[in-house]
C-alpha cells in the first residue's frame, strides 16, 4: 500500500472513530435518561443501551491494535526482504492475482504444519498475507493474529540474555 492510500486509510479511521465518539455520547446521554426514570422497563432499557456503545468501543479498539501490530509486522518482514506477495502477478484492479496466491499458500502451509508450534512469526505472517491475497481472509486474518502471538512470545533482538 503506498504513502497516498495509507493516508487516505488513515483519514477514513479517523472520520469513523469522530463519528462513533459522537454515537457514543449520544447513546450513552439516553441511557442516562433513561435509568433516570421511575419505569423499570426504561431502566433496563438504559442499562442496556449502555452495553451497546461499550461493546463497539471495544471492537474498534481491538480492529485498531490488530491492524498496529499487524502493520508493525509487515514493516518488519518487509525490512527483512521477506513480503511473500511482493512478486505476484497483479490483476488490472492492482490486486495480487488470486490463483497464484492460492497456489503458494499450499507451500507456505506445509512449512507452517511442519514446525507446528515452533513456527516462526515470520512463516505465520507470510502464510497469513498470502491466505489474504488468495481471498480466504478470515483465514488469513486467523494466522496473522497467530503470527502476532507468535512474535510477542519470541526473543525479542538485543534483549539481555539473564543467566
Amino acid at each position: 500500500m503506498d504513502r497516498h492510500a495509507q493516508s487516505r486509510a488513515l483519514t477514513l479511521a479517523i472520520v469513523m472513530i469522530v463519528f462513533l465518539a459522537l454515537y457514543i455520547f449520544t447513546v450513552f446521554e439516553r441511557a442516562f435518561l433513561l435509568i433516570g426514570l421511575h419505569d423499570p422497563i426504561a431502566q433496563t432499557m438504559g442499562v442496556v443501551l449502555l452495553l451497546f456503545p461499550l461493546l463497539g468501543v471495544y471492537v474498534i479498539y481491538a480492529e485498531i491494535r490488530f491492524a498496529v501490530c499487524a502493520n508493525r509486522l509487515i514493516a518488519r518482514l518487509s525490512h527483512e526482504g521477506g513480503l511473500p506477495t511482493d512478486d505476484l502477478p497483479l490483476s488490472p484492479s492492482g490486486r495480487a492475482d488470486r490463483d497464484a496466491a492460492a497456489q503458494r499458500v499450499g507451500a507456505l502451509s506445509g512449512v507452517v504444519e511442519q514446525a507446528g508450534e515452533r513456527a516462526t512469526w515470520q512463516d505465520l505472517l507470510r502464510l497469513g498475507l498470502m491466505q489474504d491475497a488468495a481471498g480466504h481472509r478470515s483465514d488469513g486474518r486467523r494466522t496473522i493474529v497467530r503470527a502476532i502471538r507468535a512474535e510477542r512470545r519470541s526473543p525479542q533482538p538485543g534483549a539481555a540474555q539473564r543467566g
